[in-house]
């Protein structure tokens, strides 16, 4: 068996690839590199398969679905967006290569599903798909052996400048430093090898666990904080974000405001432990990526096809793929071609069709009891020409 490592190869945010260098440290082997916005097209040398964490952010590339035969899924951690429609990586799908046909039947070869958010979770549950909550893998992250530091420092990421100025304020003459750090980068990381960006992570994870308290506005630095046991104040505008769910209830927290006016100066000085209510997640995640992993090792040998899953043939897969392109490229174009006076016009329609269609059904059915075989001939073509309209249009308007 051979193991790869899911990245974003076209990522600027270092937290994408905190995630992968987690997943890796579980891993006998780094063999591949797994793009996750190429899943489909995946292939590995002789089509071996590849042993690969699925735990990340899904997907700009919606339409790279499902994963190539070549990769042995391991599906943990999963979060998977449906907002991202209007921006121009991740349109125009949501949901639709996850929810039906064989994009669906995939997820459900390899249930359950570990998802690393509620929302992800309730979503996959609507669709049918057997879950459970998992956790993110930057929760399993581990601490290093590392000298401590001369001074005593705060780490700040990515937070508003304004909260960053005040914290500067706050601490100066107390002997604290401020140590800040971007989360992402100035330009996409597709130059930059594995090992470069791995070396980046390292740098930044023994900055957390060496800090006196890390104040932050990102997941994936307040989840490795967490794992490293470093204080962490997660400071945001507000807590109800999927991606944060239940995270946010897992650490200190603060609105900008409080920490600009102060209130959190003492927090900084003497830095109150994390709550532990995270530390359950953390080692059942451990345990379910070890006992995978042994898994994995079980099948060497074996082809790609001996060990892939689903039961989908070719045929049916490119039949599936097509139509849901189609599908949701001419949803995307009416969407974003038509203006607002052209898009309200064509709602009243549908509603007008959508009434015109009850009277219809009422006429057919009168027409059956009555054995009125002509009039429910014209009646059933009218009702069925009106039934293609509606369900071209009807889709796409719903609020």
């Amino acid at each position: 068996m051979k193991y790869g490592v899911l990245w974003r190869k076209t990522t600027k945010n270092i937290g994408d690839d905190v995630q992968s260098y987690a997943q890796s440290l579980f891993l006998p082997s780094v063999d591949y590199m797994v793009d996750i916005e190429d899943l489909e097209a995946f292939e590995s040398d002789n089509h071996e398969p590849v042993a690969t964490i699925m735990s990340a952010w899904y997907m700009w590339n919606k339409w790279k679905w499902p994963p190539s035969k070549d990769i042995y899924p391991i599906w943990v951690g999963v979060h998977y967006s449906d907002l991202q429609r209007g921006r121009p990586r991740g349109m125009p799908a949501k949901y639709e290569y996850v929810s039906s046909g064989e994009g669906l039947n995939y997820l459900k070869a390899y249930e359950p599903i570990g998802c690393r958010d509620y929302y992800t979770k309730e979503a996959f549950d609507k669709f049918g798909i057997k879950t459970f909550f998992s956790g993110c893998c930057t929760l399993t992250l581990p601490k290093r052996d590392i000298p401590k530091p001369e001074r005593e420092y705060v780490c700040v990421v990515g937070v508003d400048p304004k909260v960053e100025k005040a914290i500067k304020k706050q601490l100066k003459g107390t002997g604290i430093d401020v140590v800040c750090l971007p989360p992402t980068r100035p330009e996409a990381s597709t130059d930059m090898s594995w090992e470069e960006r791995k070396a980046e992570v390292i740098r930044y994870l023994d900055t957390y666990q060496n800090a006196k308290c890390v104040i932050t506005f990102r997941l994936h630095c307040s989840l490795p904080c967490l794992a490293l046991e470093t204080p962490v104040l997660l400071v945001r505008h507000g807590f109800n974000s999927p991606r944060f769910q239940p995270y946010h209830k897992w650490m200190h927290t603060a609105y900008p405001e409080q920490v600009i006016n102060g209130e959190f100066k003492d927090f900084m000085l003497n830095p109150p432990a994390n709550p532990d209510n995270y530390k359950e997640t953390r080692e059942k995640l451990i345990e379910i990526l070890n006992r995978s992993i042994d898994e994995a090792k079980a099948l060497d040998g074996k082809t790609a096809d001996e060990v892939f899953k689903p039961t989908y043939s070719e045929v049916e897969f490119l039949r599936w793929k097509n139509k849901t392109m189609n599908d949701t490229l001419d949803t995307y174009l009416i969407e974003h071609r038509l203006d607002g006076s052209e898009i309200a016009s064509l709602k009243k329609k549908v509603s007008k069709l959508e009434k015109e269609n009850k009277v219809l059904r009422k006429q057919l059915d009168l027409g059956i009891e009555n054995d009125d075989f002509p009039y429910n001939s014209r009646i059933i073509k009218a009702a069925l020409k009106l039934r293609k309209f509606l369900m071209k249009f009807k889709k796409m308007f719903k609020k």
